[in-house]
């Protein structure tokens, strides 16, 4: 089971396809499952990575608070862990939220932000 060691938790993650990288992010409570429509197309174009976020799917449960800016330093330590410099980022729902997150952290690793379905919903 491909696992990422990110900070006190275990990402559950799955990679599929060979080219630029592109991250999937899903919102609140939901699993890789979720792609299974996408991951097929998908793939023939792109090094596509999906992942459970944590407290969801095959990922860590965790006892203390978190935020959506938490996941996002969730999605660089992936990253990290993946050895990838710089990726596509795609979120829907309360994943577009994380993945403004990411942008706002690390600009220079993002090559392109696709949000879906989702807000920004406060300050930076």
């Amino acid at each position: 089971m491909p696992e990422a060691t990110v900070g006190d938790i275990q990402l559950y993650y799955e990679e599929y396809g060979q080219g630029p990288p592109l991250i999937m992010i899903l919102g609140l409570g939901q699993d890789i499952v979720t792609w299974n429509f996408q991951i097929s197309e998908l793939s023939h174009q792109v090094r596509l990575i999906v992942f459970d976020n944590r407290d969801a799917g095959k990922s860590s449960r965790c006892s203390a608070n978190y935020t959506t800016e938490t996941m996002a330093r969730d999605i660089l330590g992936l990253m990290d862990h993946l050895e990838i410099e710089g990726a596509h980022i795609l979120g829907t729902s309360m994943g577009g939220m994380i993945a403004q997150h990411v942008a706002l952290l690390a600009p220079a690793r993002l090559n392109s932000l696709i949000l879906a379905s989702t807000t920004s919903w406060g300050e930076a």
